[in-house]
């Protein structure tokens, strides 16, 4: 049974890695990279910060997403993978000669990939903070932006399917947690942020 969901992940992983082409390369690199995405934390961290201003409250859901990430990132490294050390796929001795590596084969191991892990965590915590305050949220932007990360760490032979996959869900279920905790703090020491959330003024 694990060798078989096994060779489905390598099946699933290696085709989308064999979509080929100069372009995506560059693309996909470009995307996986932490840097380009800063003007997009500054904007998130800046609206959060806009709808939890009253009262001053918006350092409790600025920590926690600090705090978040922190975490997603140190747990992705030491509950996964020098726990499970799977090699990435272009470390693969049975895959050896099939993985396309346009942005190097990587070091460490696999499972899960940090890159999911930090981006849906910042997903669904950025959703939980700012739905209510704005709308565009409900439509999961942001989970889109996570799923386009997970796929470029597939297409450069980073990770596999499975990496991704199960990195995105452990990302959510911790932003799923650490919302709750914030929600706690906020109800108890600032009740009336969470009863009238800030909206934008409409025009």
């Amino acid at each position: 049974m694990f060798s078989a969901l096994e060779q489905l992940d390598w099946d699933i992983s290696l085709a989308i890695n064999h979509w080929h082409s100069a372009w995506a390369d560059a693309f996909m690199t470009f995307i996986s990279r932490t840097w380009p995405w800063i003007p997009l934390y500054a904007v998130l961290i800046g609206l959060i910060i806009y709808c939890y201003r009253k009262k001053n409250a918006w350092w409790i859901p600025v920590l926690g997403v600090v705090v978040l990430v922190g975490l997603a990132d140190w747990t992705s490294v030491h509950f996964f993978k020098d726990v499970v050390c799977r090699f990435r796929p272009g470390h693969t001795p049975e895959l050896q000669g099939m993985v396309l590596l346009p942005a190097g084969r990587g070091g460490g191991y696999s499972f899960v990939s940090s890159h999911a892990a930090n981006c849906f965590a910042i997903a669904a915590y950025v959703t939980y903070v700012l739905k209510n305050s704005f709308r565009f949220f409900l439509y999961g932007p942001m989970y889109l932006w996570a799923v386009v990360i997970g796929y470029s760490r597939i297409y450069l032979g980073k990770h596999f399917f499975g990496d991704v996959l199960c990195g995105a869900i452990w990302g959510v279920l911790l932003a799923f947690l650490m919302w709750r905790l914030i929600r706690l703090l906020l109800s108890r020491y600032y009740p009336s942020v969470l009863q009238s959330p800030v909206r934008l003024p409409k025009k």
